[in-house]
C-alpha cells in the first residue's frame, strides 16, 4: 500500500490537531511526536484485543470495513461501532493531552 492512501486513512482529528496550530517546524514536529505516542500508548495500553485487531486490519492494512467484516466473520456494523470506539478512546487521551497543555 502506498504511503499517500496511508495518510488519508489517518484519523482526521489527528490531522486537524497537527495542522491547525500554528508554530516552528520544530514545534510542530515535536507536537506530531506527542500525538503520536499518545495515540500508541492508547494502542498498547487502553484497547481490547478486538481493538487492536480491527484498527490495525484497517489502518495499517487498508482493508475496507466490509473486507474485515468478511475476515473475522462479524457483522459490519459491529466492525464499524468496534473502530469508533477505539477512536473515541485516542480522542479522550488527546483531548486530555491538550488540556493539560
Amino acid at each position: 500500500m502506498s504511503e499517500r492512501v496511508r495518510a488519508k486513512r489517518l484519523p482526521a482529528e489527528l490531522i486537524a490537531a497537527v495542522s491547525s496550530q500554528q508554530g516552528s517546524d520544530d514545534e510542530t514536529g515535536i507536537r506530531t511526536r506527542l500525538y503520536l505516542a499518545i495515540i500508541r500508548d492508547v494502542f498498547e495500553n487502553g484497547l481490547t484485543k478486538t481493538q487492536k485487531c480491527y484498527i490495525m486490519l484497517y489502518y495499517r492494512d487498508g482493508l475496507t470495513m466490509a473486507e474485515i467484516a468478511e475476515r473475522c466473520n462479524v457483522n459490519k456494523s459491529t466492525v464499524s461501532r468496534t473502530i469508533a470506539a477505539a477512536r473515541r478512546k485516542v480522542d479522550k487521551r488527546l483531548k486530555r493531552f491538550m488540556e493539560i497543555r
